[in-house]
């Protein structure tokens, strides 16, 4: 569900308490659990399904930076999506992670290939990559990774809460909220 503005993803997607919560972590642990059962036939046909979805949308359309999460492979498949931003003229801003913190730092050319993984297997920016932060100059869209979905568009994620925190920042800098979209793979599995 692509959420409006920032006051509707606050009040929606992060609506759930940040507290280490026994349900998140059973919520978790079960859909891990369906992930592990999914080929790789399936988990194509459903990123698929999420990228045509993505790109007819207004909200992405009129977009033109862009936050895109780094996808693992229990995830939806990002870089189609990144090629696409890319493909239309838009900038990708990507996590980057350290010290408990997470920046959108810009993509640039042929990063991809040359980016350290995290102990979590998550490609991102060398710690002092000097890359364009999006605080900068704000983004048009984030589009978020997350475990599970409701259908009012409450969002699990991984459980760092980690773009829980940088959506908050960036409600503080005036000019900079973007319009959230929270997806993954939908439908038989959750």
């Amino acid at each position: 569900m692509l959420l409006r503005n920032i006051r509707d993803c606050y009040s929606k997607v992060f609506r759930m308490s940040r507290v280490p919560n026994p349900a998140k972590a059973a919520i978790r642990e079960e859909i891990e659990k369906r992930l592990a059962t999914l080929t790789n036939e399936e988990k194509k046909r459903q990123s698929d399904i999420v990228f045509n979805k993505l790109i007819k949308h207004p909200f992405y359309k009129s977009a033109n930076r862009i936050s895109v999460f780094m996808s693992t492979p229990t995830e939806v498949d990002t870089a189609p999506i990144i090629e696409h931003v890319k493909g239309k003229g838009g900038e990708v801003f990507v996590p980057q992670y350290a010290g408990g913190v997470m920046k959108m730092l810009k993509l640039e050319t042929g990063d991809e290939r040359d980016m350290p993984a995290t102990r979590h297997g998550i490609r991102q920016h060398a710690k002092h990559a000097p890359r364009e932060d999006a605080l900068e100059k704000g983004l048009d869209l984030i589009i978020a990774p997350g475990v599970a979905f409701s259908q009012d568009g409450g969002r699990v994620g991984h459980g760092g809460g980690y773009y829980d925190k940088y959506i908050s920042n960036l409600r503080s800098h005036p000019g900079t909220a973007p319009k959230v979209r929270s997806n993954d793979y939908c439908c038989s599995n959750q």
